[in-house]
């Protein structure tokens, strides 16, 4: 008492609210009286740091000093200082500096080794004020502070912190101890250091019974496993020490329980822009992705068969997706955990044991199909692709029917490239059993895939020339149809590098500016699969149809090809080349710049073995075709005559004979 009345009489100043902001004279007058009255000032100093102004100068004064020497007095003492060195390194990283150079952290440490030796298991151990406000500083410190989190785990600071936290006499010290390891967690040297400790087992434990703790202490908890899982051994530890995979799904479920009360009670929100808190069933859902996309840890999410049950959970709640439900936050975070349980599902059906499970349910996975929501529909995608990868359960899918709803899918949404990507890639696992082509074709696929051609999204274009390649390979049926749908334009714009104008997000950065490029994979895809169209195509009618129309575009796809400083590039276009001298040499006879440019790739040094022998390969179907005299005035033999000496042997010998030709 006689000194909180002395304090008063020199800080007259000095005011109850935490709040309160003082200016740079008191705050020095505040620090100059702390060796007269070390505990009253330091209690004033904690209160003082809870205001953030009054953080970095009250440090600047000199009061980091004396509260590290408290550290080492008494209990009462130790518990003020921690306090205020709590208070002085929130949200401030040259405070925390500051204190870790001054030696604060160790001295922490040791006093949480002080009271109780480092436990060896989760018996009772009892926590007081004083491990309260050590573990609160400790957290602090180790907040996105490299070397305050290197010096907390040299010290051992990890045993004890465990300590507090199994202690559990007092709620606020574990939620301190919990708020330190979560920082500390972010330090890669910490995950192997937590992971090898208790720390996973514990937390699992407390995730048993979430409802005798506090929520954010289940944040932080979550929070904490979700950043060790990053080091591939605590997964394992996870999964076989701690029946991971059920108590976090048992967790998600209660969290959602929670949201769904939290959004009938809200009102309707209007657009926000506002930054969204992440749900702890987001964070969870997150963890147990990781876990299902390791291959070590996967065979246990497998056996547990969560994904029956996650799929059933999720068709349960899809009348969040319904438009009639009142916009609110809670509804926005729910569908987002939605979203990712449903991408969980897709990711374990490429197990070949899930994908028969699931598909036995194929009623309720189209359920989902039918869900308008562009991350809902991505998802089941997921599921219906990776259950296509079997070519029996392929065909099943296909008789039916559920190819109708891809369609659809990528009918509803258009201007969704995530939605469009999937959609074909699971049309073309639809699309490699051979007994599936006609079913696809009559039913449609051609004028959906045919628009996309002629989108401006060239990642889109390329995807669905693969599927297009799928779909007619060796059924000329496929084929004509395709040319009879009217892909064939679309298709030479393509290969001529005259497709529509890109989309913003094709841009790409120069060094000096941004600017729109053609990405020339879907150029030579393209000139690839009219070639073998073309051969596939039958004789007569149909192919005179569009012959006039092609000669020239599909020659200059090629010629550009050719010319490229892309050895694969340039492979790409001698094979598309060899393959049209197979059905219309005279194409290429016909056009001196495509003659001009064989020359032009035969003599460059950087030409492949495999791009020479496709361009011999051509030369050869060529000179077959009466075309001798017009290779030889266009400079062809000469060039020829470079590759007779070629180190290859295949090339050498194939050049020889083409030289044969022209004597």
């Amino acid at each position: 008492g006689d000194k909180m009345e002395g304090l008063s009489a020199e800080l007259p100043f000095l005011s109850s609210d935490s709040d309160h902001l003082y200016d740079d004279e008191q705050l020095q007058q505040m620090v100059s009286v702390f060796t007269a009255h070390p505990m009253p000032v330091a209690k004033a100093v904690g209160d003082a740091a809870r205001c953030e102004g009054n953080r970095g100068p009250l440090v600047k004064f000199g009061c980091a000093r004396p509260l590290v020497d408290l550290l080492s007095e008494n209990d009462d003492a130790k518990a003020q200082a921690a306090r205020a060195i709590g208070n002085l390194c929130y949200d401030h990283p040259e405070n925390r500096m500051e204190f870790h150079k001054l030696g604060a952290i160790r001295l922490l440490v040791s006093i949480l080794a002080s009271q109780e030796a480092a436990p060896t298991s989760t018996s009772n151990i009892t926590t007081t004020p004083l491990e309260r406000n050590v573990a609160g500083a400790l957290a602090n410190l180790a907040s996105e502070t490299p070397e305050c989190q290197v010096e907390i785990l040299q010290a051992g600071g990890v045993e004890y912190l465990l300590g507090v936290v199994v202690g559990g006499a007092d709620e606020h010290s574990v939620a301190m101890a919990v708020r330190a390891l979560m920082n500390l967690a972010e330090h890669e040297k910490a995950q192997e250091v937590i992971g090898s400790s208790d720390v996973v087992t514990a937390y699992f434990e407390m995730l048993t019974d979430t409802d005798s703790l506090p929520e954010p202490v289940v944040a932080d908890v979550v929070s904490t496993l979700v950043t060790l899982a990053r080091f591939q051994p605590n997964r394992l530890v996870m999964v076989d020490r701690c029946r991971a995979i059920a108590v976090l799904f048992k967790v998600v479920q209660q969290s959602i329980n929670e949201m769904k009360m939290e959004h009938d009670l809200d009102e309707p929100e209007g657009d926000s822009d506002g930054e969204e808190e992440q749900p702890i069933a987001l964070a969870i859902a997150d963890l147990l992705l990781l876990l299902l996309d390791d291959d070590n840890t996967k065979p246990s999410f497998i056996l547990q068969n969560l994904h029956n049950e996650v799929l059933a959970f999720i068709l349960h709640h899809a009348y969040l997706f319904e438009r009639s439900q009142p916009v609110t936050p809670q509804l926005r975070l729910l569908q987002k955990v939605f979203r990712q349980l449903t991408k969980i599902v897709g990711v374990a059906c490429i197990n070949e044991q899930v994908s028969h499970a699931i598909t036995s349910q194929l009623t309720s996975v189209l359920k989902l199909t039918t869900i308008i929501d562009p991350d809902m529909q991505l998802g089941s995608l997921l599921i219906l692709g990776n259950l296509a990868r079997a070519d029996e359960q392929s065909v099943s899918l296909v008789e039916q029917g559920v190819h109708k709803s891809v369609f659809s899918m990528m009918v509803e949404f258009p201007n969704d490239q995530r939605v469009q990507q999937l959609a074909i890639g699971a049309l073309r696992n639809f699309a490699i059993p051979v007994a599936n082509r006609n079913r696809l074709t009559d039913d449609g696929i051609f004028p959906p895939t045919i628009r996309i051609l002629s989108c401006p999204n060239q990642v889109l274009q390329f995807a669905a020339v693969h599927l297009l390649r799928t779909l007619t390979a060796g059924n000329v049926e496929a084929a004509q149809k395709f040319v009879n749908d009217g892909g064939m334009e679309s298709l030479l714009l393509l290969v001529c590098g005259e497709g529509p104008n890109l989309e913003d997000e094709d841009e790409v950065n120069t060094g000096e500016s941004s600017e729109k490029v053609k990405d020339l994979r879907v150029q030579y895809e393209a000139t690839r699969y009219l070639v073998r169209l073309l051969a596939d195509t039958k004789e007569g009618q149909d192919r005179e149809r569009f012959t006039s129309r092609i000669n020239e575009k599909l020659v200059t796809g090629i010629i550009s090809l050719l010319l490229s400083p892309f050895s694969v590039l340039q492979e790409e276009g001698s094979f598309a080349l060899a393959m049209l001298s197979l059905v219309r040499p005279e194409w290429i006879l016909g056009n001196d710049d495509c003659l001009s440019s064989i020359c032009s790739l035969i003599k460059s040094p950087t030409s492949t073995p495999k791009a020479n022998l496709s361009v011999l390969s051509a030369l050869h179907e060529l000179g077959k075709a009466a075309g001798l005299q017009q290779l030889q005035d266009a400079g062809v033999a000469d060039a020829v005559r470079s590759l007779a000496s070629s180190k290859d042997p295949e090339v050498s010998a194939s050049a020889v004979e083409i030289l044969s030709y022209f004597k």
